[in-house]
């Protein structure tokens, strides 16, 4: 039995086999579980969406991938009512990983949502949401993965922070963040636009957005905030703010039809980084893209603070920060004790796992 799901999947350079046993707590087997097997490289699939392993528990819940990373990776399984679980592995050169217990418990946080697939598209058997536990560690990530019943999927989780994903063999969706036990809407995958109508804005918003990282990323290396370290930035902030003035006269607020997912969240990056004036403009447009599933919550309320800053307000979700006594802080924020309620509205985790990111390491362009 080898990557039911995703047979393209299944093969892999870095051999090793790797097999296991999903039961329930109380030791029986669960059979028909949706096993998602996660190392913990960066390698991507066709459609740019994260290298998984995938399989299903046969009638004795046993589970196998012939051909499997070496390294460490997780585990996970999806039992349905049985519950989710997960277990740790570290495969190794010619060595058979041929017992990785899972073993499956009830969740109490369901959540769950629709796909919006491409016109005259029909569902298949091998559609599934990929949700991923969102966290600080080195370690393998924890995906489970949930069939896409028609055109709606459902899967109960531990509490946390999350992010899920719809993927198919032809596409993949782009993420939405969530809490648990927080979020109560329905969650949207969009697999109808993965590239748009207009690939060539597409590439040129993907381009814009590079550069606009590039700088950054100079300048955050720089260590220093001076005018002389900025104007490389402002330089670049400057030509994107004037060519994105034309592309909204000539093409209207581009839309995920238009330009596929990542083209809108390339759009986000860039606007978020224009002026106050132009930022105003731009979150209505932000706000319905939300609605509409073609970019997340967690993405548009940075930009809600952004402007609310500009305009001399405080703050709502904590997003911008500052250093104070050489740690970082939020800047002025309202109502700071219901800070995190807001930001698990939105689908943002904890202020204080937000901040500790940026203590960690040299604090990266957001």
């Amino acid at each position: 039995m080898c990557a039911a799901v995703f047979p393209f999947a299944c093969a892999s350079a870095w051999a090793a086999p790797l097999a296991g046993t999903v039961q329930t707590a109380d030791g029986k087997p669960a059979a028909g579980a949706l096993v998602v097997a996660a190392d913990d490289s960066d390698r991507q699939d066709a459609n740019g969406a994260p290298h998984r392993w995938i399989t299903t528990s046969d009638v004795a819940g046993r589970y196998a991938f012939a051909d499997f990373p070496t390294g460490s990776c997780q585990v996970t399984a999806n039992a349905g009512a049985a519950g989710v679980g997960q277990a740790n592995c570290k495969p190794a050169d010619g060595a058979a990983a041929a017992d990785v217990v899972i073993t499956v418990k009830p969740a109490a946080n369901a959540v769950g949502g629709r796909v919006v697939r491409p016109a005259k598209s029909a569902p298949t058997s091998d559609d599934l949401v990929l949700v991923t536990l969102m966290n600080d560690t080195d370690a393998a990530p924890v995906v489970y993965g949930t069939l896409v019943v028609g055109d709606t999927w459902s899967i109960a989780l531990p509490a946390g922070s999350w992010s899920s994903r719809a993927v198919t063999p032809q596409a993949a969706s782009s993420k939405t963040y969530f809490v648990l036990p927080v979020r109560k809407k329905p969650i949207t995958c969009d697999l109808a636009h993965p590239h748009g109508t207009n690939p060539a804005l597409a590439r040129e918003l993907a381009a814009m957005a590079e550069k606009d990282q590039e700088v950054r990323r100079a300048f955050m290396a720089a260590g220093k905030d001076d005018d002389e370290t900025r104007k490389p930035m402002e330089r670049v902030d400057d030509a994107i703010l004037a060519r994105l003035k034309q592309i909204i006269r000539q093409h209207g607020w581009p839309t995920a039809e238009q330009v596929g997912s990542g083209g809108v969240y390339d759009l986000w990056l860039l606007a978020q980084h224009a002026p106050g004036s132009f930022i105003a403009k731009a979150l209505p447009q932000l706000r319905k893209a939300a609605d509409r599933g073609e970019i997340a919550w967690a993405n548009v309320a940075v930009v809600i603070d952004r402007d609310l800053m500009d305009r001399g307000q405080p703050q709502i979700y904590g997003s911008q920060v500052q250093i104070e006594d050489g740690h970082f802080a939020p800047a002025p924020m309202r109502d700071p004790e219901h800070v995190d309620e807001r930001r698990a509205e939105v689908g943002l985790g904890p202020l204080a796992e937000y901040l500790g990111r940026f203590e960690k390491k040299s604090p990266a362009a957001p």
